[in-house]
């Protein structure tokens, strides 16, 4: 028989719907997805070590016409919407579908790569790369640091064609040479010999372009671009129905900068693009064109290149090498990217520290370490999930990545500690100038909490959002307890009373009952025990809001180490009268509350008020630069957080 498309019966079996679980899986983002599995397939497929691959992305039209065998597959898109008419997204689909063939044009995707060995095993039935990439279902022979594991990743170019029909080619190092056509549509009724619908005939729901009744592919490797033919080893790739959306080639290079940035800078990979090239040569420049759309490959790319970045080797766990890069520079995004052998990225990992400005990069070096650590990968290869490894115990597998975890964060603490930074800049801050005042050596020994000598103590500054606000009160010592932070374990008290939600139960002793003062040792602002603040806001009856202010610029002295006495400079950006300060401790997974001793304004050595971790101010006004003492409870060095709190009324 001639070169034709062939529908498959299901036998009475399985009714296949619209739904396919390998598509929707890469729906939400798929050019990213389609770049991101088409990369790593042809990386796995790399035939001289030496010379990079090479991955070209064409967009060009054919006419409708010339599709192979066009009339049998327009057939089957109107006998899938006539069998579907009672489900409106499949309708939805295949209207969307039969328009584009009404057209007379179909936009298509070629995806070509060289320096690969071709898809072989196209003369055999089973269990070959050809056959795990056309005819099977999630089968996979990869291993070590190969990239996919799920035999799934070949959906992420259906998720593209708004036919969900691709046609592969392939010329392979075995000289053989394949052709084949697969439309992943859903069940339908075929036609009879008369035109009829054949009730008891529901196809499977996927067709092949073949040579033959057995679904053989046609032994050519053809070409849908008119423009294009292959004359070396490799495979193309045609996605008939290209969503050719505006942003399609900004998504594309996105996602291969952010996923492939190491293999790029390696030169084991070169990209091209509609006439964009990306390689090692000009990486820079276009790593600057897109960093506003690729901002952690921007960050990583600094990383790669800065001389400051410091290098790491370890030897994991009996498991092989991992390298491990850090840069520590203000603004970086503080993250680390796993990366695997290959130079493509898994996940960034994030949560190491929220105050050491910095970006990573950890590489699994050796086959071992990544064989291990990709039998956890999920289905998208963008996570580790010890459950799924085959080998080892949950438990175990858990255990792995959390020392390799813990590793990384303690060598960024490391190198946070031997970094000396002389300016800090939180997000919103502006530029800061060193304060001579606390540079008073003679008086007594000032070292600033972030430098070599004191590098374990840092400052971040938070500036809560609009939902982070304080607590509203009345000077009748009613209080209404709203969230203070991002914390989540605030329970108690306006301004002066204290955090411990039980203390009222504690002791009975000083109490207050003007502003925010409950029962307990928690003077309020007429109650009767010390450090009583504010002491009037006129009308009892009147509410008083705490809210936030934000810093524009800061800056945080350790003077005496000894006693645990810190210097703060701080600018408002904006006037609130009255307010005060919070230091917190801050942690792992949480901040927790500083213990303010005593508080002194430098510009008038006047006393200011404390409680908790709390400093009372008697006036915040815009632009201003006030100058701090305080002295913390606290047995070491520690990182501090910062918040600033206004009242008002």
């Amino acid at each position: 028989m001639a070169n034709s498309w062939i529908f498959p019966s299901n036998n009475f079996g399985t009714v296949k719907g619209i739904n396919e679980a390998g598509i929707e899986t890469f729906k939400g983002s798929p050019f990213r997805s389609l770049a991101r599995e088409i990369c790593q397939n042809s990386m796995d497929a790399r035939r001289n070590v030496n010379e990079p691959v090479v991955v070209e992305f064409s967009s060009f039209s054919i006419a409708v016409k010339d599709i192979p065998d066009v009339n049998r597959l327009q057939n089957a898109i109107l006998s899938c919407l006539s069998f579907w008419e009672d489900n409106k997204k499949t309708t939805d689909f295949f209207k969307k579908a039969k328009s584009i063939m009404e057209s007379g044009v179909v936009y298509v995707m070629r995806i070509s790569d060289f320096n690969t060995t071709g898809l072989q095993g196209s003369d055999k039935e089973f269990n070959t790369p050809w056959h795990n990439l056309v005819k099977a279902a999630g089968v996979s022979g990869k291993e070590g640091s190969a990239g996919g594991s799920f035999g799934i990743g070949k959906s992420a170019t259906f998720a593209c064609s708004d036919l969900r029909t691709i046609f592969y080619a392939t010329k392979d190092i075995d000289e053989l040479s394949a052709f084949q056509g697969i439309a992943n549509l859903v069940s339908f009724r075929e036609k009879g010999l008369l035109g009829l619908y054949d009730k008891d005939s529901i196809t499977s729901g996927t067709g092949y372009y073949s040579s033959d009744r057995r679904n053989n592919p046609v032994r050519m490797c053809c070409s849908l671009d008119p423009n294009y033919s292959r004359n070396e080893y490799g495979t193309d790739i045609f996605i008939l129905g290209f969503h050719k959306s505006s942003d399609w080639k900004t998504e594309i290079i996105t996602s291969i900068l952010e996923e492939f940035l190491i293999a790029i800078y390696n030169n084991e990979l070169v990209i091209k693009i509609d006439g964009t090239t990306i390689n090692s040569e000009n990486l820079k420049e276009i790593i600057e064109s897109y960093k506003e759309t690729a901002k952690t490959a921007y960050n990583y790319f600094q990383v790669l290149t800065d001389e400051k970045s410091v290098v790491i080797e370890h030897e994991f766990a009996g498991l092989g090498t991992i390298e491990l890069r850090i840069l520590i520079k203000p603004e970086m995004h503080r993250k680390v990217m796993m990366c695997r052998k290959n130079g493509m990225k898994i996940f960034d990992k994030a949560n190491i520290s929220s105050t050491i400005q910095f970006a990573g990069i950890c590489i699994l070096k050796d086959e071992k370490i990544n064989e291990y650590f990709r039998d956890m990968e999920n289905p998208q290869h963008n996570a580790w999930e010890p459950e799924r490894h085959n080998t080892d115990s949950k438990t175990k597998a858990k255990n792995n990545i959390l020392t390799l975890n813990r590793f990384i964060k303690n060598s960024v603490i490391d190198m946070g500690k031997k970094t000396t930074v002389d300016e800090i800049d939180a997000e919103g801050m502006g530029e800061y100038f060193a304060d001579t005042e606390f540079m008073d050596t003679e008086n007594q020994k000032k070292d600033e909490a972030i430098s070599s000598q004191t590098s374990d103590i840092e400052i971040n500054v938070s500036t809560p959002n609009k939902k982070q606000v304080g607590y509203e009160a009345t000077l009748d010592g009613n209080s209404k307890s709203q969230p203070d932070d991002d914390s989540g374990d605030d329970t108690g008290y306006g301004d002066t009373g204290s955090k411990d939600k039980h203390d009222n139960k504690k002791n009975k002793t000083n109490t207050g009952t003007g502003f925010g003062g409950g029962e307990g040792g928690n003077p309020g602002t007429h109650g009767s025990g010390n450090n009583s603040f504010p002491t009037s806001f006129g009308d009892s009856e009147r509410p008083v809001r705490i809210t936030s202010i934000g810093t524009m610029a800061v800056r945080l002295f350790l003077t005496d180490r000894e006693n645990n006495i810190y210097n703060l400079i701080f600018t408002p950006l904006k006037n609130a009268g009255r307010g005060y300060l919070q230091i917190d401790l801050s942690g792992e997974q949480k901040n927790v509350e500083a213990s303010v001793i005593n508080a002194t304004e430098l510009k008038t050595n006047a006393a200011l008020p404390c409680k908790g971790n709390k400093i009372f101010l008697n006036s915040i006004e815009r632009n201003i630069k006030n100058k701090i003492s305080f002295q913390i409870e606290y047995a070491e060095e520690c990182s501090l957080e910062v918040k600033l709190y206004g009242y008002s009324s």
